[in-house]
């Protein structure tokens, strides 16, 4: 998805694959040095709306299979693990971090992932927010607490750091995720507020 400037615009994820739509605003990506490659669209209420119904319509499924949810988190783990060197440039690219911090920060993850272990139960959505600090980190540790629950999530990526995130929703369907289980939106504070809104959080 590109603007008329050229700049690309990186995706939602909802319904297990990236998803597109007709936006009013976008934010810009300032990498750390400055330059602006991507952007986000804001979401809003429509977005926010689609997001949930998404990670719903998984329930009570996925809440009821503990062995299979392991099974698929471990896998993303293993992945991400695959894939380490890559995501430790899109964190360093976007929040200016060391080669070696980065890599420390997929290593958390991928050790948050590996050692999740799943309940039976859950049944609800979980609103997850990234930071800018450790955009892929604070999200996966917050993506584990709810699927090993039993619950789904929507993630809500921090606008300076989310491409990672992006990745790492590409990186769930080659885990073979079902739809819903994991959704990405991009936008600020009002984003977050829909998101509070429409969950009763």
């Amino acid at each position: 998805m590109k603007l008329d400037d050229g700049i690309p615009a990186i995706p939602l994820w909802i319904d297990g694959h990236a998803w597109f739509s007709v936006f009013e605003e976008f934010i810009d990506i300032r990498e750390a040095d400055g330059s602006v490659n991507f952007r986000v669209p804001k979401c809003g209420v429509d977005e926010v709306g689609r997001a949930i119904a998404s990670a719903l319509d998984l329930q009570p499924t996925w809440g009821e299979e503990t062995m299979q949810r392991e099974a698929l988190v471990a896998e993303l783990g293993a992945l991400l693990d695959q894939f380490a060197g890559d995501f430790a440039k899109l964190i360093s690219r976007e929040t200016g971090k060391t080669p070696e911090s980065s890599r420390e920060e997929v290593s958390r993850a991928v050790a948050a992932l590996r050692s999740a272990s799943c309940a039976s139960g859950g049944g609800s959505v979980q609103i997850v927010c990234s930071n800018s600090e450790n955009p892929l980190l604070s999200a996966v540790e917050g993506m584990v607490r709810a699927w090993t629950a039993g619950d789904t999530v929507v993630v809500l990526s921090d606008p300076r750091s989310p491409s990672v995130l992006f990745a790492f929703a590409e990186l769930s369907a080659r885990a073979e995720f079902p739809a819903g289980a994991y959704c990405l939106l991009h936008g600020d504070g009002s984003t977050q507020r829909a998101l509070e809104s429409a969950l009763g959080s």
